[in-house]
């Protein structure tokens, strides 16, 4: 059941000069979260920007009840939670969505995203892994300069194939291309 809360954020990352980690204090909804969920953001108190912002989620320490969410810096209202430091409450509404992600009944898994769509998957591949699942992760980037939180999925993934679109880093092409290509050998 989602819930209302003011978190406290204990840690502040800039991934990139637009890309922030943010880790909050949310024990209760770290609590009833799953992977694929995400939480709504309240960025200010004024009336402008007056929708909140959904950002999925990035990580669960369920130890310690801290959530992590990791977002890019697009418009007024990122802008404005981007300046937000240490120590300050946040206004959040999780978990919220379903979850989609069901890897429980698999053995093998191929994890695929890219650009700022890689976030949420890093919670699933880290949960499946726990649950001594096979996880290829593949994820694609625009370029160098994009590529983010590799060595974490390093950690959670028993094969990590990265790709960049125009070849500045690791393999060139999409990761859609390197997974079909595998998908094709393992045919033959």
């Amino acid at each position: 059941m989602p819930e209302m809360l003011l978190a406290k954020l204990v840690k502040k990352e800039q991934l990139k000069p637009d890309i922030f980690k943010f880790s909050v204090e949310a024990p209760s909804i770290v609590k009833t979260s799953k992977p694929g969920n995400f939480i709504e953001i309240r960025v200010t108190d004024q009336v402008e920007p007056f929708l909140r912002r959904p950002i999925s989620i990035y990580n669960m320490d369920k130890e310690n009840g801290i959530l992590e969410f990791i977002f890019q810096v697009k418009g007024k209202g990122t802008k404005i939670l981007a300046k937000r430091e240490v120590g300050d409450n946040i206004d959040i509404i999780g978990p919220l969505g379903y979850g989609t992600f069901k890897y429980e009944e698999y053995n093998n898994l191929a994890v695929i995203g890219g650009g700022i769509g890689v976030f949420p998957l890093y919670e699933l591949a880290k949960c499946a892994k726990n649950d001594k699942k096979k996880i290829v992760t593949y994820l694609g980037f625009r370029s160098k300069d994009f590529v983010v939180l590799e060595e974490e999925f390093k950690q959670v993934s028993d094969d990590l194939i990265l790709t960049t679109d125009d070849g500045s880093y690791s393999k060139k092409g999409f990761a859609i291309q390197f997974l079909e290509k595998d998908i094709e050998e393992r045919k033959g």
